[in-house]
């Protein structure tokens, strides 16, 4: 099947905007840049949360030092030359409009960038949503920083350990339990327990018979979907030698700062929760007014989405079927890789005129690390190995697909070095991130403007402020606020933009609550929340007369 020839002209503009920096997203601006490389008037965007691609399969070894924190990612910027790029989060998608409007940085107005195609790869997040404990009290496994914290906690734990004289305490910091027996929650038990007994060895005050890694997985076996049964158990009994316990037919059902809870009633006493499951569609791509099956975006065979000529997905938020039409394409490196190239040259064809092509591919095979130099591997659905061959296998063919010549390089010599210089257990501890902020301003500055994004509800420690609209030219002063009153209320209850602009009458010190924890009081306190809409009522009625 082919799309007519079209009129694209070296005159005409064509903007391509890309939502992800994964695998799908990164390779698919990748191969675009080839495709579109002749065409100067191509502009090609990419949005991510950082500008950096993380190379996800080799996470779980940075937990335990195995791979460098720099090994594992690559500059965006350096690996799409020709791509220009956002490091923003998504406020919102409009498919109707075709814009997507990316949340304000340093100031309060937000971006907005038309698009002539889209592309989502915005790929799944760990959502603990709507499961009390886990959300306030397990750790995530799914990108760079969820690794960084894993990693310095199991020191942390280590550490008050050694100084520890209450046994039973000890116990419990010496304790970990992880969720979801998967590729990732299999691979970051194997490190933790790995990491936990290496680093014991240094602290005579630690016995390491007191370490326990548990993993709970409600299944019968490990990586049940990804392996098949022999290896699946390989990697099962070999962890169990190593000092692992494997709960199969289990769930960890929530958490507290003490202790885990298994199956609703069996408590474990311990400090670190980790938790791979629930994995959950990006909330933008659920917001999304397209069609979706399991809360995918449905797709044909050429990746474009269903009804739609100009938008298209792959990676783990597109349902794409397999060639025979009977299944969905699973979501792994290797399939958005692959999906990638065949999106690129689909768009193309859309735009250029050409044949396009059906995504067909079958996995060539599947590869996981099971720690102390171990893995387990099968190639072509027939081939199968275990133990430090398939380790060597695993390292050497993830290292032959990083991208770029220059991070291949730089990974070879770090893995050289490290296995002469052993690598030392120090914390890479990060400024913690306020839920609540304290600001100040002067007399006369602007705090947001009207028809500002709305960001943030701020509460007024001390000072007063003018609240003013603009109305034909002329500008007007509806209230003032001073200590203790709030602000900023209306944008974010609303979803709107804000319906006034905020003047410091006099030096000004305020609280600052960010928009997604202002939305995690309004879900959880009722009362709070009818005041706020009270409040809300009271303003747009000011409005009104103002106006």
């Amino acid at each position: 099947m082919s799309y007519p020839s079209t009129n694209f002209s070296p005159n005409e503009t064509l903007r391509i905007v890309v939502l992800g920096g994964g695998f799908g997203g990164v390779y698919s601006a990748m191969y675009l840049e080839k495709k579109f490389k002749r065409y100067k008037n191509v502009e090609i965007i990419l949005v991510n949360k950082e500008n950096y691609f993380v190379y996800q399969p080799m996470l779980a070894e940075v937990v335990g030092g195995g791979v460098g924190l720099i090994d594992t990612v690559s500059s965006i910027r350096k690996l799409l030359p020709r791509t220009r790029l956002y490091v923003r989060d998504i406020e919102s998608v409009d498919v109707e409009k075709q814009t997507v409007t990316l949340m304000p940085k340093y100031s309060h107005t937000p971006k907005v960038i038309e698009y002539d195609h889209l592309v989502v790869a915005l790929g799944n997040v760990t959502d603990f949503r709507g499961i009390s404990g886990l959300q306030e009290h397990a750790l995530p496994f799914k990108n760079l920083a969820d690794s960084i914290v894993i990693r310095n906690r199991v020191i942390d734990m280590i550490e008050c350990a050694a100084s520890e004289s209450d046994v039973e305490l000890k116990k419990s910091l010496l304790t970990f339990c992880i969720g979801g027996g998967g590729f990732s929650g299999t691979e970051v038990a194997a490190e933790v327990n790995d990491f936990a007994k290496k680093l014991a060895k240094n602290y005579p005050e630690i016995d390491p018979k007191l370490i326990r890694v548990i993993l709970v997985h409600s299944k019968e076996r490990l990586m049940d979907r990804e392996l098949p049964e022999s290896l699946s158990n390989y990697a099962g009994e070999l962890l169990k030698k190593r000092g692992l316990e494997l709960r199969f037919g289990q769930r960890l059902t929530t958490a507290t700062p003490y202790e885990a809870i298994i199956n609703e009633k069996e408590r474990i006493s311990c400090r670190t929760v980790i938790s791979t499951v629930p994995s959950s569609p990006n909330p933008i791509v659920e917001s999304l007014p397209l069609d979706k099956e399991k809360s995918k975006l449905v797709t044909d065979y050429y990746m474009q989405v269903q009804g739609r000529e100009n938008i298209w997905s792959l990676g783990d938020c597109a349902s794409i079927p397999t060639p025979d039409g009977k299944g969905r394409c699973p979501p792994t490196a290797q399939f958005a890789i692959r999906e990638a190239k065949v999106l690129a040259h689909n768009l193309a064809a859309k735009v250029l005129g050409g044949s396009k092509k059906k995504f067909e591919f079958k996995a060539l095979g599947m590869l996981g690390a099971l720690g102390h130099k171990s893995a387990v591997a099968e190639f072509f659905g027939k081939i199968r190995i275990s133990g430090f061959f398939a380790w060597l296998c695993w390292r050497g063919i993830y290292w032959m697909k990083l991208p770029g010549i220059d991070r291949k390089i730089k990974v070879a010599m770090s893995w050289l070095l490290d296995m002469v210089i052993p690598i030392e257990a120090v914390q890479l501890k990060m400024s913690p991130t306020q839920g609540i902020a304290k600001l100040h301003f002067e007399k006369d500055e602007i705090i947001f403007h009207e028809g500002d994004i709305g960001d943030f509800l701020y509460i007024i420690v001390s000072g007063r402020v003018s609240v003013q609209t603009t109305k034909d030219g002329h500008t007007e002063e509806i209230a003032t606020l001073g200590s203790g009153e709030y602000f900023g209320e209306m944008a974010l209850l609303n979803k709107n933009t804000r319906s006034a602009t905020i003047v410091c009458l006099e030096p000004v010190d305020v609280l600052a609550l960010k928009k997604s924890d202002f939305g995690e009081l309004m879900a959880n306190l009722g009362d709070l929340r009818e005041s706020f809409e009270k409040t809300d009522k009271q303003r747009k009625e000011g409005l009104k007369k103002a106006s």
